[in-house]
């Protein structure tokens, strides 16, 4: 199973907000300047319309908001809302000044006020009309333990799936024992059609037998999506599921299909050459202050050095703006903890902001890490998780990045049980490589950093 496709409501929240931005700057223009909108792209106007529309879109996904898993009546909705609302204040406040055209300050202020409400109103009526209409898919869940119990809980608020029924294995060999019924009577397949069920989740095998595999294909032709676990898990939390999987899962799996393109790693090196180029040049000024910020405010060098693991487990020296006291490792390699005494008070400032993060660009510029990957571990850690964590030599076959998947879900690893739970995120993204998910991770770095989130 691939990366999740973009959902239809997602699609439909986003033409309502094309149609409310539009709506929002007719009404403000007509309000400031008795003009409609209609003038206004007559007078050949229809790029800076567009340019507006796109700094919209991207500052409202950048703060989720066409995440249909993200519960819009939420705290942390209202707290996106007010990210997103600001950031495209900014960014088109910005437009304004760069290209020639200037909107006076009323009507874009009017217009922005209005798309503002308008979106948050927008999202509460659809959400609603949703829940009315309950287009959720019924999921069948076969099985029972430990991993039965992680899909449950999964699926319990989700938007996209309701869980519908659970079959363990006692009901369910009492069902199979039926199948050979000339009448049909108590089968799987009448079960499913009984329940109106849209996707079978199955997490375990059939006792010796392909009793059950009939039974699952028999209603896979009555238009039944039936998953294995593993499937099923990678869909619902965009990651892998490390424990479930063997050495012939990954040789069966699709996926994994970028790692053998010369064409995929040619564009992705190209567009690490020029975007670390840019930035680097764009983010002289601060860090030319953040130079003179860290000697001043504690004792020891500017930049902080040290060995990792590229691709191939290749060494090279990473480099950072150094956040910690200096020597901060005279008795040994430590992993790094939340709000470690270590940190000194403008490294903290610049771990929340990722700015000490600033000179790996020069790593992605060279070529020893890409923007887009796992973040690199030394040879200490290394070594020590590769004995205790399944497939975690696996993440060597892609560059390490300078923010990652792992990255934008997840916190600071401070263990072992936090490096497994990287690494699920981790291989989800190197079986699942694109351009439009290095996009994607990239706005959601854009979000993690201005949230203050930073993992």
């Amino acid at each position: 199973m691939g990366a999740r496709t973009i959902s239809k409501r997602a699609i439909g929240l986003f033409l309502g907000d094309i149609a409310i931005v539009l709506l929002a700057f007719h009404v403000a223009l007509k309000l400031r300047t008795g003009e409609s909108l209609g003038v206004f792209l007559s007078m050949a106007k229809t790029g800076n319309m567009a340019l507006l529309i796109v700094i919209y879109a991207v500052s409202f996904y950048i703060f989720e908001f066409y995440n249909i898993r993200l519960k819009f009546r939420s705290t942390k909705f209202l707290v996106s809302m007010a990210g997103g609302a600001g950031l495209a204040y900014l960014f088109a406040i910005l437009s304004f000044y760069i290209f020639p055209y200037k909107l006076g300050r009323g009507v874009f202020l009017i217009s922005w006020i209005m798309t503002v409400l308008l979106v948050y109103a927008w999202r509460m009526f659809y959400s609603t009309a949703f829940k009315l209409a309950e287009p959720r898919r019924n999921v069948l869940v076969i099985g029972n333990g430990a991993t039965t119990e992680t899909i449950i809980e999964g699926v319990k608020d989700d938007p996209e799936f309701r869980l519908s029924a659970i079959l363990d294995k006692d009901d369910l060999n009492e069902m199979l024992a039926k199948e050979a019924s000339p009448t049909g009577s108590g089968t799987l397949e009448e079960y499913v059609a009984k329940n109106k069920i849209n996707d079978i989740v199955v997490t375990l095998e059939a006792d010796g037998s392909n009793i059950l595999e009939r039974a699952l294909v028999a209603c896979r032709m009555k238009g039944t999506n039936c998953h294995t676990v593993e499937a099923f898990y990678e869909k619902l939390f965009e990651k892998l599921p490390v424990l479930m999987l063997n050495d012939r899962w990954f040789l069966m799996s699709g996926g994994f299909d970028k790692l053998g393109s010369l064409f995929f790693r040619t564009v992705k090196r190209a567009f690490d050459f020029v975007v670390s180029s840019l930035a680097l040049l764009i983010t002289l000024p601060i860090s030319a202050v953040i130079a003179l910020l860290v000697p001043l405010t504690s004792r020891g060098p500017v930049f902080f050095t040290q060995e990792r693991l590229g691709e191939g487990k290749k060494p090279f020296r990473i480099i950072k703006f150094r956040t910690m006291v200096h020597n901060a490792e005279a008795n040994g390699p430590q992993w790094a903890q939340n709000n470690d005494g270590r940190v000194t008070k403008v490294g903290k400032i610049l771990r929340k902001t990722r700015l000490d993060e600033i000179p790996q660009l020069i790593n992605v510029f060279k070529g020893d890490m890409s923007l887009i990957g796992p973040r690199p571990e030394r040879e200490y850690f290394v070594n020590q998780l590769t004995e205790k964590v399944p497939f975690y030599s696996l993440r060597f076959f892609v560059k390490p990045g300078l923010t990652g998947w792992a990255q934008v879900n997840f916190h600071y690893g401070s263990d072992e049980k936090d490096a497994l739970e990287k690494l699920r995120y981790e291989l989800y993204y190197i079986k699942n490589q694109s351009l439009a998910l290095d996009v994607r991770i990239l706005l959601n770095t854009v979000r993690v950093v201005l949230m203050g989130v930073g993992t």
